[in-house]
């Protein structure tokens, strides 16, 4: 390790590491890497997905139970994963399986970084289920939208397995805290394009902080994310007139109010 142990230095070394390869970043689960590549050679079906997702029990058990959850409001009980599939759609379940897949990489042996991980988790994961739910009104896939919640901090994770590597934390938890604001989106668009995921996800974790970002006409994943953190964020701030809204079509009057239904209809999910 570097005899600097300012945050700053510790990036540097973190950085060249990965350029040099000798720290490895984080790989794609094997389900996950199967299910993408299928669903980007349009070869996904409700059968091979099924048989896919079966080979994760905890995975599959996660999709029926999101199918009979109050959110979806399926008249029948869904008890198997093909029927779950067929209600949800190829698509949205592809996505929403790779998410959960992910899960496995948030693990840490040092007790303060495995709190940080989890926090970051927990975090995510609550941020994806709000984008999930405010994507229907947007015509957005909703396997999308939680697929771009969940790894709008993903560049994090390189971050914290360096850390958790060392025989103990030169940084307190602030240090750290500050590390991962200021460069986890860097290494997200290294680690996403390393896992071949579509621009439209690669671009999250850079644009998702700035509310004026260059989208689209309309919104888009990332108008999503921003206004699922800006609204979850611990800091409380008034809502500026940005481009964000304008995209999303409400005015900085309605966006806390409808921001609040879609998070009681997540949390019922």
């Amino acid at each position: 390790m570097t005899q600097d142990l300012t945050p700053q230095a510790i990036m540097r070394e973190i950085l060249q590491q990965v350029e040099s390869g000798e720290l490895t970043l984080p790989t794609l689960p094997s389900m996950a890497q199967k299910i993408l590549k299928a669903s980007q050679d349009d070869s996904l079906t409700t059968e091979s997905l099924t048989n896919l997702i079966e080979q994760d029990p905890a995975i599959a058990a996660h999709l029926v139970r999101i199918a009979n959850s109050p959110l979806v409001g399926s008249k029948v009980d869904i008890t198997d994963l093909k029927t779950a599939i067929g209600l949800f759609g190829v698509s949205y379940c592809s996505q929403l399986a790779i998410s959960l897949a992910l899960k496995q990489l948030f693990r840490a042996r040092h007790k303060n970084i495995s709190g940080l991980i989890e926090k970051t988790w927990e975090q995510s994961s609550r941020l994806a289920s709000l984008c999930m739910v405010m994507a229907k009104d947007y015509n957005i896939n909703p396997g999308s939208a939680y697929l771009a919640g969940l790894l709008h901090k993903i560049g994090a994770l390189p971050i914290l397995r360096w850390l958790d590597n060392q025989d103990s934390i030169p940084l307190t938890s602030a240090q750290i805290q500050q590390l991962l604001d200021e460069h986890q989106a860097q290494l997200a668009e290294q680690l996403l394009d390393d896992w071949q995921f579509p621009p439209s996800l690669c671009s999250v974790p850079h644009n998702y902080l700035n509310m004026d970002h260059n989208g689209k006409d309309s919104a888009d994943l990332t108008d999503l994310v921003a206004s699922a953190y800006f609204f979850l964020s611990e800091q409380k701030k008034d809502w500026q007139d940005c481009k964000v809204l304008e995209r999303m079509g409400v005015t900085t009057e309605e966006i806390q109010k409808r921001m609040m239904a879609w998070q009681t209809k997540a949390a019922s999910a």
